[in-house]
């Protein structure tokens, strides 16, 4: 593996537009890449992605625990298609487009991985190499991720910004709260007073613990057909613990508006929607002390991270596999700022390739 080879699987991937829903040329060029490298590729469900699966190089080796990686391969969406430039040692958009490094830097050093893998005799267990379609878009190629393709006892998420070494162990659950207050007019408070008025009350009387963190994100009011005035209201919640820790505080929110609503004689309607789970994995745990151990036999600085959202991680820790979340080495996500250097690029690729032999040792 040069890194030469990772930089241009980088630029060949960035130049092929992917936004969230629109991920078929690019799954077209995962599966001919796996194709000519003789190795299997397995569709899921719904255009949710494909994962490639590298056996084991023989018998003994076929008692290593399967590990896999995982990348998306949507990116935020960017209504030019970017001019990449390099400066010094920097892949970065000499326009006002958004580069795609997240996830493409994860994708790019996947497929160099995989090379290297298809030319060496080195001895490694089964890996599979797993990428997702509308991770953009809450998440939805994972959670439809057909899990009965993989064999995995755990994996590794390259995606998420900053230097190669961080790891990120913790997130956080996180949902949505959307709510609507309709009332007649004439009526003795608008329903702009109302909402208010509840969110008021949330204020002072719901206390929210260490960890929680509920904000509204939209406030808008409108005139119905029919004459009656509608509020909208879209919040997030936020915690950092299990869903069903979360839930008494949801209800208290939701109980305060239906509450306020009865009050004032006003239409109060809601809806959830989960986002992603929480996880936590131990430093102790396997998954963590691998990935640890690769680190720093490549002298790679470790450092815990917190992120802010989710990834693919969240989705695969609730539905039973262990997932650790590493930094991939790419720097402002969803900006036109947004860029990696090459050294990184490199560094990502050795990473992978030293936690699979740190596995099958």
């Amino acid at each position: 593996m040069t890194q030469n080879n990772v930089q241009d699987l980088f630029l060949e991937l960035v130049a092929i537009p992917s936004h969230s829903g629109q991920e078929q040329e690019i799954m077209t060029y995962i599966q001919t890449f796996f194709k000519e490298l003789g190795m299997p590729v397995k569709l899921s469900k719904q255009q949710s992605g494909l994962v490639a699966t590298f056996p084991a190089t023989n018998k003994a080796m076929e008692q290593v625990p399967v590990i896999a990686f995982s990348a998306h391969l949507d990116t935020a969406t960017s209504s030019v298609l970017p001019e990449v430039i390099i400066t010094n040692g920097y892949v970065e958009t000499a326009n006002r487009a958004i580069l795609g490094a997240d996830d493409k830097t994860g994708v790019a050093a996947m497929l160099a991985v995989a090379e290297t893998l298809a030319q060496s005799d080195e001895p490694h267990g089964q890996v599979e190499f797993i990428f997702t379609t509308k991770e953009e878009e809450g998440l939805t190629g994972a959670k439809l991720f057909d899990l009965d393709l993989v064999d995995a006892a755990y994996g590794y998420c390259l995606d998420a910004p900053g230097a190669v070494g961080g790891m990120i162990r913790t997130s956080k659950t996180h949902l949505q709260l959307d709510f609507w207050i309709e009332v007649g007019v004439p009526h003795e408070k608008s329903a702009i007073q109302i909402a208010r008025d509840a969110m008021k009350k949330i204020r002072q009387n719901f206390t929210l613990d260490t960890g929680i963190t509920w904000q509204v994100y939209h406030f808008g009011g409108e005139v119905l057909e029919n004459g009656n005035e509608k509020v909208t209201i879209l919040s997030e919640f936020s915690a950092d613990f299990p869903l069903e820790n979360c839930l008494p505080f949801v209800e208290q929110i939701k109980q305060i508006f239906i509450e306020t609503g009865v009050t004032y004689k006003a239409d109060v309607q809601d809806v959830t929607h989960m986002s992603y789970h929480h996880f936590s994995l131990p430093e102790t745990s396997h998954v963590c002390e691998i990935a640890s151990k690769a680190m720093q036999t490549l002298r790679i600085p470790k450092k815990s991270l917190q992120l802010e959202g989710g990834t693919d991680a969240n989705v695969f820790n609730a539905r039973g596999i262990p997932f650790l979340v590493l930094a991939a080495g790419f720097e402002n996500p969803h900006t036109t700022s947004e860029r990696i250097a090459v050294a990184e690029l490199e560094k990502l690729t050795k990473l992978v390739l030293e936690i699979i032999k740190t596995t099958a040792n």
